[in-house]
Order: structure tokens, then sequence, then C-alpha cells
């Protein structure tokens, strides 16, 4: 048994209150060192404490910096802690604690350094002068295996034992604080996740990709349909309405950019005239609660985007991005710097090699998901079979019900084992399945993929696994039936669980569709979501964050201000109803002119439409009471 995350977590916020470095790495140094008392001994308190520190604080294999879970300025120190800032507080702030011989590497406590160190703890910390023992004890223990039987007693007594605690420095050093039952379990059946457990507490500065932060805004002027594109993100959700042509694509394709710093199609290039002089493309990334400005500008000369500090991408998350015309970029940099051709190449695959292979890079839909299904046997509930299976099953559509895989078989005229979907009515070969159908089996397998890819990645490479996914989806109702469009974003928003329990998603997409956006009214949070629309206002293009609100049906959302549609029927009708409307309006209407309109809305509408109530009321009180 181990100690468990959760133990781990309660014992840094503890120790991090109001616990002194000096107590929780250099007096447990020399205590384990077993410091004379009254005397010396030959030993370099240098040594010791860096010993200590790589021993108890070298959490990240990755980062040469320390891990500080004590009351400090900063959670990650320096490589030379020991020598520079530790041996500073040392020498000159715990001084009169230590017999100290100069010259010679030989220490000693005073006789009455357990006096000394408690009152300059407490001068410095304001009175906070004692460390919580149990939670100093977990940090100790956190990497031992532990009998089953372990209580935070047994903890304690350990501690205690293995560093010679007497029973004047717990007193005067320590305070006894419960573990809370509410904290989780102490134990666990697998190691802590060390790493992650302190980077959830702030990333070290010399960490790799994994570590940066997340895009919070893209700001985009003189390029593309508007003059200027303003675009806040969501933390879970940003969801983009609004006509053909008035950018929603060329928004994900800058989105994308932004992220991986790699553009998933042909880049894009502002068009430089009298107005447009100065195009430019800023986002904000925020990390551990800052937010930092890349900007860049177009390089006319070598038409190209250049902000002079790009390189690796600044979000720390495996990206997707579905386009619609069914390719599929991948932004994994785990993945890609094990590749043969290096990290600066993008994974962007058409939907011929989603579906058929791309050699060296991807086998494709078909040949893995049979390879899968093969081997589902061995693998068992961590393969990507089992993987593939959950998400289908996840964004799958109501009226289909669940797309299960049935067994392989040989179709005519190709010599491969192909996938099957079992339907009501039998098992249909995925390659002759409807475009619907296909495009969720893509989305579903890149997906499973490009998780498992990147699980392997880490694992070869020595890291852990990112903690955060983006997808990016053009069009999201493509091809999609009312009542897939109605399950397939909430499905999105949620696909992350079945991958890994502690993996955050952001959806970022496009839809024309209003049962798309309607689809997310019992999910939507003005916390984390947001909902925007583009617009042709005059000749300008416009980007407007609209608040949500709960329509009801499909119709409401269509003459909501997000389609912006006068009614909810064909284009006939809404002109037969809105000359209709100008007519009632009209205070010297004829009885021909009510006659012939009335003909036209028998024309366009059904006999129960909410309109004829209103219409036919009026049109008898001038003589057309024939409608």
């Amino acid at each position: 048994m181990y100690l468990s995350n959760s133990a781990l977590r309660w014992a840094i916020r503890e120790l991090q209150r109001q616990s002194h470095p000096f107590v929780g790495i250099s007096f447990l140094a020399c205590k384990k060192e077993r410091f004379p008392v009254g005397d010396v001994k030959g030993v370099s308190l240098d040594a010791i404490t860096r010993s200590h520190l790589e021993e108890h604080h070298r959490l990240d294999p990755q980062s040469l910096h320390y891990f500080q879970p004590f009351k400090s300025t900063s959670r990650w120190v320096s490589p030379r802690y020991a020598s520079s800032g530790l041996q500073g507080t040392n020498t000159r702030t715990f001084r009169d604690v230590f017999i100290h011989q100069k010259n010679r590497k030989r220490w000693g406590f005073q006789p009455n350094y357990v006096t000394r160190i408690r009152d300059i703890v407490r001068d410095s910390q304001g009175g906070h002068d004692r460390v919580p023992i149990p939670a100093v004890a977990i940090w100790i223990g956190k990497e031992r295996a532990w009998p089953a039987s372990t209580t935070p007693q047994t903890l304690l007594e350990t501690f205690i034992s293995d560093h010679g605690i007497t029973a004047e420095e717990l007193q005067a050093l320590f305070s006894p604080v419960d573990y809370p039952e509410s904290c989780g379990s102490l134990l666990s059946r697998k190691r802590p996740n060390i790493r992650s457990v302190a980077h959830e507490f702030g990333q070290p500065p010399d960490a790799p990709s994994e570590a940066r932060g997340t895009l919070t805004s893209l700001h985009l002027r003189d390029i593309g349909p508007a003059a200027r594109f303003d675009l806040d993100f969501g933390e879970r959700l940003t969801l983009i309405t609004g006509d053909n042509g008035l950018g929603k694509t060329f928004l994900l394709d800058t989105t994308w950019w932004a992220l991986t710093a790699n553009w998933a199609n042909r880049q894009a290039t502002p068009i430089i005239d009298g107005q447009r002089r100065s195009p430019s493309i800023r986002f904000r990334v925020r990390h551990q609660g800052k937010s930092k400005t890349i900007s860049s500008h177009f390089d006319r000369e070598r038409r190209t985007w250049r902000d002079g500090s790009r390189g690796k991408p600044p979000v720390s998350a495996l990206c997707l991005y579905a386009r619609l015309d069914g390719s599929i970029a991948v932004s994994d940099e785990a993945r890609r710097g094990l590749l043969a051709h290096g990290p600066s190449t993008p994974d962007v695959f058409s939907r011929s090699e989603i579906w058929d292979s791309k050699p060296g890079e991807i086998e494709g839909l078909v040949r893995d998901w049979a390879t899968w299904q093969m081997t589902q046997d061995r693998e068992g509930d961590r393969g990507a079979f089992y993987t593939l299976v959950r998400v289908l099953e996840h964004l799958s559509s109501e009226d289909l019900g669940p797309l299960v895989p049935g067994e392989p078989q040989r179709i005519l005229g190709d010599p491969r084992m192909i996938p099957t979907i079992r339907f009501p009515y039998g098992d249909v070969p995925i390659l002759m399945s409807s475009a619907g159908v296909q495009r969720i089996l893509a989305l579903a397998y890149i997906v499973a993929w490009a998780w498992h890819e990147h699980v392997i990645a880490s694992e070869q490479t020595g890291k852990d696994p990112l903690q955060k996914m983006v997808i990016l989806v053009d069009e999201v109702e493509a091809h999609l039936h009312p009542r897939w469009q109605r399950a397939i974003l909430p499905a999105l928003m949620t696909v992350g669980k079945l991958l890994s329990g502690s993996l955050r998603m952001q959806v970022i997409a496009a839809t024309h569709s209003p049962l798309v956006v309607a689809s997310v009214e019992t999910e939507f949070s003005s916390a984390s979501d947001v909902l925007y629309h583009l617009a042709l206002n005059g000749g300008d293009v416009t980007l407007e964050s609209v608040e949500y609100h709960k329509y009801g049906d499909s119709s409401a959302w269509l003459t909501s201000p997000v389609f912006g549609l006068r009614h909810a029927r064909s284009k006939d009708a809404e002109k037969a109803i809105e000359e209709a409307k100008a007519v009632q309006l009209d205070a010297v209407a004829d009885a021909e002119t009510v006659r012939r309109l009335s003909a036209e809305l028998r024309r366009c509408l059904g006999p129960d439409d909410p309109f004829w109530p209103r219409w036919m009321y009026f049109a008898e009180r001038l003589g057309g009471n024939d409608a």
C-alpha cells in the first residue's frame, strides 16, 4: 500500500500554511544525520541538506528545481537552493542554533538549540511556530510502501523514530494536527502521482511543454472578413454561430494556430490595401494566474507570421481539430518528439489517410480497428479497442442506438478485414455506412487513437500524460440527423472522462444548427461557457458575445438573435405573413387585397398554423371571409 494522492495534497496544503523551511529541511536533515548536542562532528551542512532535497524534494524528473511545500514565496526553488537560499538561512538567520568550527566541516547543535529554533521561527512567522507533524510525516513518507494496517499514528511513530525526534523537540517544534477523514483514504493500492500533485500547486520554471498555460483570448486586426475580431474563450465550451462566409472556419483555423504554432491548412494571409495596413494576430495565455500576450505580425517579404518568440506550442493540451472536409489535425508534442522528422511538422490527416493510413504516421481506421479488435482479449479494458468502443457508444445517436462493432468481414475487391457496425437490420461494413456515421466513426477513432498514442509517448519519454484535451470542430452538425445534432455536442464536452479521470475538456465549435445550440441548455454555464454570433451589419462583419438564454424548441432558437430569422417557416411563408401584418396595420386595406393574401397564406401555411386565428378575424371584418 502507498499513501494516497489526497493525503499528499492535504499534507502540502497544511505545510504551506505556516511551516518554516528550516524546520522542514535543514533541521530534519541534521536530525537524520544525528547531529550531536553541545559538540561537533565531521559533516558538511550543505551536503546533507542537498542530499535531503534530492531524496524528498526532487519530484519532477524533467526539472532541475526542487518542490518546496513549506511556507515560501515560491513552490519551486533553484537547483542551487542548498548552497544559496538554505545556506544563507542556516548560517545567518539560524546561526545561533549551531556550533560550527570555521574553515572545518564540523557541525553540531548548541545546548539550547530547541528554544532558539522555536523563538526564531515564531518571530519570523508572527507567532506560528510549529509544524503539523502528521503533514510532515506524510510528506517524508510519500514514496515508501506501507502495510495495509498503517494508520496516521503509525506514520508519526515512524517519522519520530527515523529522525530521532526528542520529546522536547516534539512539543516545541511540532503541532499534533489530525488527518481529516473528509480528505479521503490515507492509503491507496497505487503509488501516488507525486509529480502531478506537485504540479497542481504550481509548475517548475524549467518545466517542459505540458507545463504551459491555457489559451484565453484571440485578437485579430486587419485580417479575415472583419477589420477586428476579439474572442474570449470559455474554459469548457466556446460556441460560434453565424451566416456562411462571415468567418467561423477562419476563427477556428486561427485558434488552431494560436494553440499549436502550426496551420491546419493554408495559413491565413491578409489582404493588405489602403485601409488594412497592419495585420496582426494577438492571443493571451494564462499560466498560474498570470496572463501573457503573444503578438504576431505578417512579414510581407517572407509571407509568413512572425513574432520572435514562437516555437513550441504555448498551451499545455492534446489538441484535435475536426475540419469540414473530413481531415483532422492532431497536436501532440510528446508523440511528435519521438518521430524521425521531429516536432516541427504538424499532424494533419486527410480523410483518406484517417481511413486508409499515412505510412509512418497512422495505420488508419480500417487497419487499426481490426487489429485492436483482434487483440482486445489480451489488452482488456486498458486497450485501444476498449476505449474506441466506449467513445463510439458515447458519441452515438439516439435514433440509431449505440454504435456497436460487429465482426470484421471481407468485402468484394478489398483484401483487408473490414470492421462493421451492428445495426438492428444487420452488420454493415464501415466503408458502406452513411456519411453521418462515417464522420462520427472517424472522430471517435482519432480521439481514441490520439489518446493512446499520447499515453505511449508519455511513458517512453518518462512524462505524465497531459491533463487537458482541446477539441475544435467545424460545423458540428454536418451530415447528422436532427436527433444526432442534439446529442453530439454534450457528448464531445464529456468524452474526456472516458479517457482519464483527470482529463479536462475544452470544446471550441462552429455551428449553423439551432438544435446544436439548444442541446446544451441544461449544460451551459456562464462561468465556463461562451456563445458568439457573427453578423453582417451594413457592410461590416461583427463578432459579438451573446447571452445564452433557454429558448426551448428549435423554432424559438431560429427566431432568436443567435440565428435571426423573422419566422421559423419557409421563405415564401415569411414573405406572406409579413405582407399580411403590414396590411393589418393599413387603415385603408381593401377586401381584394385581403382575398389575395388569404389565398397566398393558404398556399404557404398549414391549416393549424398559429397565424390563422389572427388573420381570419381581420379578414372577416373586411369581407375576406373566404379565407
